[in-house]
């Protein structure tokens, strides 16, 4: 796949039905993009290392969407990770979580993400989220492509 017009995402999520919502959501989108999932902190690390190396399996995400509650390597660790590593930081990430509470929030942002935003209880307003998230990720924003 020539991924240098295509948008990356790395979805970094555990849970298979929200994986399925989120993969629903960018399906009814016009955009070229491609999205690649790893089920926590550890993997997405291991993803992208791969990335670094050249790997073409795993191209280098243009933005990534982060779950904060997973096992193995939460989202918070994985974004300091990410974070701390020169050529990892550029990419912007984008908390895509259940957690409302105000500390969660406040140190994701500490922890520089791109955005945070809250997981909808209903498919319907789930949708209508991540409707506003791609066309501002996928259509207004700017994202750096390889």
């Amino acid at each position: 796949m020539d991924t240098s017009k295509t948008t990356v995402v790395l979805l970094v999520e555990d849970d298979p039905a929200d994986q399925k919502l989120v993969k629903n959501a960018l399906v009814n989108h016009e955009m070229d993009y491609a999205l690649y999932v790893a089920e926590n902190g550890e993997e997405a690390l291991e993803y992208l290392h791969r990335s670094k190396c050249g790997d073409t399996e795993s191209p280098r995400p243009n933005l990534i969407l982060l779950d904060l509650n997973m096992p193995r390597m939460g989202g918070k660790e994985f974004l300091r990770h990410i974070k701390a590593d020169d050529d990892l930081c550029s990419i912007p990430v984008v908390v895509l979580t259940v957690s409302d509470a105000k500390t969660d929030i406040q140190e994701s942002y500490k922890l520089k993400a791109a955005g945070y935003v809250q997981k909808s209880a209903s498919p319907q307003e789930f949708q209508k989220i991540m409707d506003e998230l791609a066309k501002y990720w996928f259509e207004t924003s700017s994202v750096v492509r390889s």
